[in-house]
């Protein structure tokens, strides 16, 4: 999948800038910007002051896992007690989320029990089962998690996605593309969609459509070079699976401060 690698990079230079206004407190527009050390230097200084400020132990720990050092977040989610972390906002999702990420699932579905026993992040951790269903072949039931977490998630789009990945696993790539044609249409920006779109365009033998977003982003000459590279990459669709994993989107990830920021512009705005 190299050369879908290497589109998904040169589509990231491309993007739109959003300016915010003083109303926005430092710790948001650090989230916003993700200035991850920032947040760090921030909730430990908190821990200085207060060992027992478990609220600032929780969003450590979370801003070490969207910054990807799984080691610190899970030191820093242990120091929470259970009873603690029961009162707390995204504290058994981190947990769900670390293990997760080290694909120990059957701990992250107890982390995910445990948060709906609870009624913490009720939606996200039903959007994180789902994509664990997804990842082990449960269509069926991976789609039903995500359409209950639709219901109260905060990124329609990237339930929609996660729609459509799974629709790509299943083989469905016509189905996908048109799930994901109107969230591009909506979402210009995220290069993730766009990728996904395509390649679920290709393999469904929409060649038409691919070339027209193709020239979107570059001149004819490219985008045909472009289009060669990724049907032949795409040769073999049961490659596609491991990619179709990758683009499943988590709540708490790299990602998410885009709709963060979407979500932040329209709350001034109001």
């Amino acid at each position: 999948m190299k050369f879908l690698i290497v589109f998904l990079l040169a589509l990231m230079s491309s993007g739109c800038s959003n300016s915010t206004k003083s109303s926005i407190s430092d710790e948001k527009r650090m989230e916003i910007t993700q200035n991850y050390d920032g947040l760090q230097d921030n909730y430990r200084a908190r821990l200085k002051l207060n060992p027992k400020d478990f609220e600032a132990s929780v969003k450590l720990a979370t801003t070490y896992y969207k910054d990807g050092d799984i080691e610190a977040a899970s030191y820093y989610i242990d120091q929470v007690p259970d009873d603690q972390c029961s009162l707390l906002n995204n504290c058994w999702l981190t947990r769900a989320d670390i293990a997760y990420s080290k694909r120990d699932y059957s701990q992250a579905k107890y982390y995910i029990d445990y948060s709906l026993a609870v009624g913490k992040d009720v939606y996200a951790v039903k959007n994180l089962y789902g994509i664990m269903l997804a990842r082990q072949g449960q269509f069926d039931l991976a789609r039903q998690y995500f359409f209950e977490a639709r219901v109260g998630f905060k990124s329609e789009s990237a339930i929609k996605n996660n729609l459509a990945m799974t629709e790509m696993m299943e083989g469905q790539y016509e189905k996908a593309a048109e799930r994901l044609m109107p969230l591009y249409q909506k979402n210009r920006f995220d290069t993730q969609i766009k990728a996904n779109l395509i390649v679920s365009l290709m393999l469904s033998n929409q060649y038409s459509k691919v070339k027209h977003l193709l020239l979107q982003e570059m001149s004819e000459d490219e985008a045909m070079e472009m289009f060669e590279h990724l049907r032949e990459d795409l040769q073999q669709p049961a490659r596609f699976n491991l990619p179709a994993l990758d683009s499943l989107q988590q709540s708490q990830s790299i990602n998410e401060s885009d709709q963060q920021r979407v979500d932040q512009d329209e709350e001034v705005e109001s």
